[in-house]
């Protein structure tokens, strides 16, 4: 009888089970998928789901330096930010199986009598009849978003919106969610599309009501409207929970701050570290924060509180950030030299770099820079900015002020140091030790300080390394380790002497690479003096040594220990020594002094535009210097300014200085002509159109009109930026009227005047070339190239060093280039590779070409790849040659050349007019009266014709 039970429950489960397949829709089959889907698969998905997610909110370090992220995952849009912790991949799988084996499309068994029924035929109308299914999709989306995946998820939760429309809640969830993936993914508009179709009584429970207010504060977040976004945000933090609530307080906090509502801000703060919840590094950063937005009366209770915590043994990591909150609090008050201290006590105290230890850095060098103390200003912004990542807010603005610092500092230093030096001049001889005493002393004190805590790094590292509990009772509180052969740089004295000796030798430079390099755009003159620098140096030396011979061993030994402590900052004649003492010396440091003050001036003008900041030291120079050689310059600049900030009356005073004292100088000049305000409001478009009838009329060998242009240029623009063109071109034209002095004197001139600009590279080379004993040539007609001498390196002393001539090969069947070369200021570089890439589009269906583009000064250069040999490019030029839509610019000139030679030319900063050179002079005289500006001169090295297996490519060189 048992049996016959058991042989009916099992047929009665396998009729269940059939009836209950996806392949069936049946009330059965319904209840049955849906029951299996909620209970095996979906709450495996969701239990790692939500264990993910709390653990991913619990453990992010949000970064407070910044607004913190609505919500971690948005962290994946900002890879150098604190990542979140956490994959979702388990739960979209567990969705997909779930998907995959319980979705039910059939549609089930018509009912007679109920097709005209509107409820019936929407139900008909589903295309999925698992009632519990969406849940799936929904966890799918959900887990794609948490990964990252944001435009995964955004197309998930767009299907479900489209495939689950009688589902009003889940349609309206799965649009907010999409909504807020549109936002992570930076489409704004596609998310308020949304947003703004979502009405107030669609928000039916508190799911829904979080998810709208939370998606739209990230929109207004991201659109910077932190005003529209307080209010949601209010609104999400009243539904948000543990972590997450704690994370969205802070986040009001920032907002209000940014917004001026400090007050509110400080209760923000207070809330979001009061919380029971919150790490105590939350609770530290929400307590900084409210001293940052403090508005009593009186700080002393709030600096109080903050110098409390600095005892505390788990605030020693936070040292910097307290002193920088208190700095803070000095700094609201007006009371900058407390804050200052504060600042640079932070500085001290930091024990790790980052953004925090930045900030306060940028703070310091901010303040100091509003003081004009470049010098001080600069270490602090040089050190701040590479820890900055690059969506720091005026990033851009902040580099630049870095980057100009570093040359700003070096005449900060100068003008400091000089001036110091002039007071302690004026001093007597016992006021004047008694300063340095104390100097010493300091120096001392430091490195005591500096040498212990490098005992104690070192100690701590090498137990580290052994594996040690540094942490245990027998940790020594002191350490004595054998320095007798320290490192240089934990050396101060010895630092100390080599940047002594460096400065007496080179002057205070900018630290850099390549510092002996000068500028790359500058010249010099004793460049064509038999002597060189070295041998100027090397005489210098030999006269400056002093005559020992006659003097005894004890007043030679006594001698050298004076020269050892003159060089040595431990001892008073190290600083004795630097004190100006004649006349002589006094007015070399008021130069420097002069130098410094006028070139801080330019520099503050021209490439930081702080112009309050540039009259300052102008003005400084003026009152300190009235006879100063800079006057001109300085009246000329101040003009400039005021005309610039539109205060007529005050730039026109400089004007009237510049007409009264210096009426000869080309300022003077110009500015006596009545026009001269119409002019320079003109100048721009004239000025370019008179270059170009100058630049024509040589093209067309009129030289006398380009002498002509050159001289109304003087008379009219005698200022003009682009005046050292039309000297080139003036220079040029003499070229072949034979002119050898007129042609050196104007380069000459160029230089001297010019002595950075883009074309100094070029009358250089012109210049070296003829004092190496190169001679001028008579050519037959001007050319329009005039680029070949520059060579194809960015380091402008590469080729100089270099020895010989460059071993090119000639190989036909290696790989070659075509690249078209062309003057960069005639010819428009994008137009040129839109043709060229449009050209190969149409010409070549089968056959790809690389295109790069590569700049040298005024030369430019578009480089075709993908030649194999010389027969694929003579084919490529044919077509490039019967192309008549293909319309290069006549100033464009194509060069034939292997990729090896190419190589040569870019790594050793060979020039093109070498390249020619080496192919022979069938291939010059073959080129030269088309392409090649070397016709200038002559050969002194004679070379032969080079007979080799490339003679019969000569041709490939002639211009189409």
């Amino acid at each position: 009888m048992k049996r016959l039970h058991l042989i009916s429950a099992l047929i009665f489960s396998v009729l269940a089970l059939s009836s209950c397949s996806t392949k069936k829709n049946t009330s059965m089959s319904r209840f049955y998928q849906s029951f299996t889907t909620r209970y095996n698969v979906y709450f495996n998905g969701d239990e790692h789901y939500q264990t993910t997610l709390k653990n991913l909110e619990n453990t992010y370090q949000d970064d407070y330096s910044q607004l913190v992220f609505v919500h971690p995952v948005d962290a994946h849009n900002f890879p150098k930010s604190p990542q979140p912790q956490g994959n979702f991949d388990r739960s979209i799988e567990k969705a997909q199986k779930a998907i995959q084996l319980h979705s039910i499309k059939k549609k089930p068994k018509k009912k007679p009598g109920k097709s005209r029924d509107p409820k019936y035929k929407e139900w008909m109308n589903r295309e999925e009849y698992n009632p519990f299914i969406h849940n799936a999709w929904m966890m799918m989306g959900r887990s794609q978003y948490n990964n990252g995946d944001f435009l995964g998820a955004g197309s998930t939760f767009y299907y479900i919106s489209k495939h689950f429309t009688w589902l009003p809640d889940v349609t309206t969830e799965s649009l907010l969610w999409q909504a807020r993936s549109y936002c992570s993914l930076g489409w704004r508009f596609e998310a308020e599309n949304i947003l703004i179709l979502i009405k107030p009584d669609q928000l039916t429970n508190k799911t829904l009501k979080s998810l709208y207010h939370i998606t739209y504060t990230d929109y207004l977040i991201k659109g910077e409207s932190y005003e529209e976004a307080i209010p949601h945000l209010e609104k999400a933090i009243e539904f948000a929970k543990g972590a997450q609530k704690t994370r969205l307080r802070f986040l009001l906090g920032q907002l209000y701050a940014r917004t001026g509502k400090n007050k509110e801000a400080y209760q923000a703060f207070k809330k979001a570290g009061s919380s029971s919840n919150a790490p105590y590094r939350t609770k530290f950063n929400a307590r900084i924060k409210q001293s940052e937005v403090f508005e009593g009366d009186n700080i002393a209770s709030e600096v109080k509180s903050l110098r409390r915590m600095t005892i505390y043994d788990r605030n020693k990591e936070y040292l910097d950030q307290i002193y920088y909150a208190i700095g803070n609090l000095y700094l609201s008050r007006n009371d900058t030299a407390n804050a200052i201290a504060n600042y640079i006590l932070a500085a001290e105290k930091s024990t790790r770099n980052g953004i925090d230890k930045a900030i306060n850095q940028l703070t310091l060098g901010r303040l100091y820079f509003e003081q004009s103390r470049y010098d001080l200003a600069q270490p602090c912004y040089s050190e701040a900015v590479p820890q900055l990542p690059e969506t720091y807010p005026d990033f851009e603005t902040l580099k630049r002020r870095s980057d100009v610092l570093d040359e700003l500092a070096v005449y900060a230093q100068n003008v400091a140091l000089q001036d110091s030096l002039l007071r302690l001049s004026q001093k007597s001889p016992e006021e004047q030790l008694e300063i340095i005493n104390k100097i010493i002393d300091e120096l001392k004190k430091k490195e005591e300080e500096e040498a212990e805590n490098a005992r104690r790094e070192e100690y701590l590292a090498e137990q580290a390394a052994k594996g040690d509990n540094i942490q245990s009772n027998n940790t020594p509180q002191s350490f004595n380790l054998n320095t007798d052969d320290s490192w240089y740089f934990y050396n101060t004295a010895t630092k100390n002497a080599g940047k002594t000796a460096f400065q007496k030798r080179w002057g205070s430079r900018k630290l850099e690479d390549d510092w002996r390099r000068r500028n790359k755009a500058s010249f010099d003159m004793a460049e064509f003096n038999a002597e060189t620098y070295e041998d100027s140096d090397e005489q210098t030396d030999e006269n400056s040594e002093p005559d020992t011979s006659n003097l005894s061993e004890e007043e030679l030994a006594k001698l050298k220990e004076q020269e050892k402590r003159s060089e040595d900052p431990h001892y008073p004649e190290y600083y004795l020594k630097q004190i100006p003492k004649t006349d002589e010396e006094k007015t070399i440091a008021h130069d420097v002094i002069q130098e410094g003050l006028f070139n801080m001036g330019v520099i503050l003008k021209d490439k930081l535009e702080d112009y309050p900041a540039a009259a300052t030291q102008f003005n400084k120079l003026l009152s300190q210097y009235p006879d100063n050689i800079y006057r001109l310059d300085t009246y000329y600049n101040l003009y400039l300014m005021y005309m610039r900030q539109g205060n007529v009356a005050t730039a026109e005073r400089y004007r009237d200085l510049i007409v009264n004292d210096f009426a000869d100088s080309p300022y003077g000049i110009a500015m006596q002509d009545p026009n001269y305000l119409e002019n320079l409001k003109m100048m721009n478009v004239r000025q370019e159109e008179m270059y170009q009838n100058a630049y024509d009329a040589y093209l067309n060998n009129d030289n006398k009109a380009v002498h002509e242009a050159y001289e109304e240029m003087m008379r009219q623009f005698p200022l003009s930026k682009i005046m050292p063109k039309f000297m080139f071109l003036h220079a040029l034209s003499y070229v072949t009227e034979n002119d050898h002095e007129r042609f050196n004197s104007t380069l000459k001139e160029l230089l001297e005047r010019y002595p950075e600009t883009d074309i100094t590279p070029v009358a250089s080379s012109y210049l070296k070339q003829m004092a190496q004993g190169r001679d001028l040539e008579q050519p037959t007609s001007n050319m329009r190239g005039m680029l070949w001498d520059i060579r194809l390196s960015n380091d402008s002393i590469a080729g100089d060093s270099i020895a010989g001539d460059a071993q090119f090969t000639l190989n036909q069947d290696e790989n070659h280039l075509l690249i078209l070369t062309y003057p960069t200021d005639t010819v428009d570089a994008n137009q040129l590779l839109y043709e060229i890439a449009r050209h190969n589009f149409t010409s070549f269906v089968v056959k790809d070409f690389d295109l790069e583009q590569m700049n040298f000064g005024q030369l430019g250069l578009l480089i075709i790849k993908g030649f194999e040999n010389i027969k694929e490019i003579v084919h490529y030029r044919n077509v490039m040659e019967q192309n008549r839509s293909l319309n290069l610019p006549p100033q464009v000139r194509p060069i034939v050349i292997s990729a090896s030679n190419f190589d040569i030319l870019i790594k050793q900063g060979r020039s093109f007019d070498e390249y020619f050179r080496y192919i022979g002079q069938l291939s010059v005289e073959n080129t030269e009266e088309q392409v090649l500006p070397t016709e200038i001169f002559g050969d002194p090295t004679n070379q032969p014709t080079q007979e080799s297996e490339g003679d019969d490519d000569d041709s490939l060189l002639d211009m189409p």
